[in-house]
C-alpha cells in the first residue's frame, strides 16, 4: 500500500532522530519532486493541453502577427514530450508540428498573406517577455500564420504541483527513495555524519528506477532525421531566393 505524505515524512524524520522537523521534512520533500520534474521526463508528470488557433492574433510586442502567437500555455509547462507531441488537426488529418528555437522563429518573415497551415512550434519561458505580452504563463509561437482555427494538441511535463496536504500520496511511485532522500536532507540540517551514506543509497536506488521507468522494451526504438533538413520526395533545404522559405 502506497504510503502518504505524512507517514513518509514521519519515517524520515525517525531516521533522521529529527522527530520535530515535519515542516522541514516537508519543504525538501517538495523541493526534492520539483528537482525530479526539471531534471527527468516522467510519464508520471506528463500532460496534455488543447487549444485553437486564432488568425487573428498579434503580439503586443516583437514581430508575431497575423495569428502566430503567443498562445498561452499551462502555467506547470516545462517542455513538449517529444517531436511528435504537438499537433493540430483538419477534417481528421494530423499535422505534426516541428519544434523549433524561438530565435529560428523570429527569423520567420511575418507579412499579410502568408497565412496557410502551421509546422513550427516554438516556446517562450522568460517571465519578462510573458509580462511585456500581458501573459502570466509560458507561451507558444506557431508558423506559418494559422488560415484558420484548427484545434491544436500539446502533450508535455509538467511542473507538478507542491503537495499542501500530507495525507495525499506523492505522485513520485519510489517511495523508498523519497524517504532516504528527505532523510539525510534532515540529517544535514542536524549535522549528523550519515548524511552522505544515505544520499549515496537514495541516488543508488534513483539510478536503479531510472534505468526501469517508462519500459520501452516493447517497441523499436528510431534514429530520427531533422524533417526541415531531410526528406524523400523533395529538398527541403531553404530556398534563399523566395519570402518566407
Amino acid at each position: 500500500m502506497a504510503l502518504t505524505a505524512a507517514q513518509i515524512i514521519s519515517l524520515a524524520c525517525q531516521d533522521a532522530k529529527c522527530p520535530n522537523f515535519t515542516t522541514q521534512a516537508l519543504n525538501f520533500m517538495n523541493m526534492e519532486l520539483g528537482d525530479l520534474c526539471r531534471s527527468y521526463d516522467f510519464e508520471l508528470a506528463a500532460k496534455t493541453f488543447y487549444f485553437n488557433f486564432n488568425p487573428g492574433l498579434s503580439a503586443l510586442m516583437g514581430n508575431s502577427i497575423y495569428g502566430s502567437g503567443p498562445y498561452a500555455l499551462p502555467s506547470d509547462f516545462l517542455r513538449v514530450k517529444d517531436d511528435k507531441s504537438v499537433f493540430w488537426t483538419l477534417n481528421g488529418v494530423v499535422y505534426p508540428l516541428i519544434p523549433i528555437d524561438l530565435s529560428e522563429f523570429d527569423m520567420a518573415v511575418q507579412q499579410a498573406g502568408i497565412q496557410s497551415y502551421p509546422w513550427w512550434f516554438a516556446t517562450d519561458m522568460s517571465i519578462g517577455d510573458q509580462n511585456d505580452q500581458g501573459l502570466t504563463t509560458p507561451s507558444a509561437y506557431v508558423y506559418a500564420a494559422p488560415s484558420g482555427a484548427y484545434p491544436c494538441t500539446v502533450r508535455y511535463f509538467a511542473q507538478m504541483a507542491d503537495i499542501t496536504n500530507t495525507a495525499t500520496v506523492p505522485w513520485f511511485p519510489h517511495q523508498g527513495y523519497l524517504r532516504r532522500k528527505v532523510a539525510a536532507m534532515l540529517m544535514g540540517l542536524a549535522d549528523d555524519t550519515r548524511e552522505m551514506s544515505w544520499l549515496d543509497r537514495a541516488e543508488t536506488e534513483l539510478r536503479n528506477y531510472l534505468q526501469l521507468k517508462d519500459n520501452k522494451t516493447d517497441r523499436v526504438q528510431s534514429i530520427r532525421l531533422d524533417r526541415r533538413r531531410f526528406g524523400s520526395n523533395y529538398s527541403k533545404l531553404p530556398n534563399t531566393k523566395t519570402i518566407g522559405w
